[in-house]
């Protein structure tokens, strides 16, 4: 019989829905698309982790104004090319933030920039503390993508290596049975207090989650992000799971690894590795690591 169903609940009246892990503190960064015109919006986020955090909080700074936005404000070409001028100066300010210049002293590297004052920022999650961090201060009001455009899938809790990653194995795992092809992308829901939570793949005793190790240095951030989530969720859906024995498994997209890339971005790779399985160690996770979506999905198939 399947362990796990759609929207499962299995909370108990005496169960709190715990506060948010990610606490950070954060700056937005101002920025005047029209000059002369006064009007600034928000276009980044740059994030530092706070002493009160349980959970681990990478300092970054994050574009918060997608591609289309801009070009629905300044035109197809203005607009592409002031989100190559956010890319850039995210990039800049994460680098200058990975080597130690905290938030008070961080400088945006292009002209009609302006960092706003230091704010707190709380989440269950990295994306959701970003989007309270956008509402606190943003006109617009939410943040349609918080990260880059080109990095991310339609489905944010991808990376759009690790969505086609993950494509290709259910492809090789379900084929065209719809029992199969439903214990991808599962939807679950271990508490009232909380929301519906997706899984990767969940059968049985087992919940899956995937991640990817970063093709290039720039995706280091977003790999990160994708997987601290992932693994975010399987602990909670475990601590409300009431006892019940559940099997976490975190696999990881080697193909990096496979020779073709760069010797940089193989060692970012390496480093990232390292990083993810001292992460699920430290969850009590079992891990895979799969270099292609054919030895993905044999090891998907093993687990009975």
């Amino acid at each position: 019989m399947e362990l796990f169903q759609p929207a499962v609940r299995l909370d108990t009246p005496s169960q709190h829905l715990a506060a948010p892990p990610f606490v950070a503190r954060f700056s937005p960064v101002f920025w005047e698309p029209v000059p002369g015109t006064g009007e600034r919006v928000v276009v980044l986020i740059a994030v530092e982790p706070d002493a009160g955090s349980k959970s681990s909080v990478s300092p970054g700074t994050y574009c918060v104004l997608p591609l289309l936005r801009l070009r629905a404000l300044l035109g197809v070409q203005r607009g592409t090319a002031a989100h190559g001028v956010l890319r850039q100066a995210a990039e800049f300010m994460t680098l200058r933030q990975q080597a130690g210049v905290p938030l008070e002293d961080l400088e945006a590297p292009f002209h009609g920039f302006i960092l706003g004052p230091q704010l707190m920022g709380r989440g269950y999650g990295i994306e959701q503390l970003l989007d309270a961090a956008v509402r606190s201060v943003s006109a617009f009001g939410s943040a349609d993508a918080l990260v880059d455009d080109e990095t991310v899938s339609e489905r944010p809790r991808h990376t759009i290596k690790t969505q086609e990653f993950l494509q290709a194995i259910r492809r090789q795992v379900a084929g065209d049975d719809p029992e199969r092809r439903a214990r991808f992308e599962k939807s679950l829901q271990p508490s009232l207090d909380l929301p519906e939570l997706t899984v990767d793949y969940a059968w049985r005793q087992w919940l899956l989650q995937v991640t990817s190790l970063p093709g290039t240095k720039r995706q280091s951030m977003n790999t990160l992000r994708e997987s601290q989530s992932k693994l975010y969720e399987i602990d909670v859906i475990r601590r409300h799971m009431q006892g019940n024995a559940v099997k976490p498994v975190l696999l990881i997209n080697t193909d990096t690894l496979n020779g073709a890339a760069s010797e940089e971005v193989v060692k970012e790779a390496t480093s990232m590795l390292d990083r993810l399985l001292r992460l699920a160690k430290a969850e009590q996770l079992d891990v895979i690591e799969a270099s292609s979506p054919m030895e993905a999905a044999e090891h998907v198939n093993a687990l009975q």
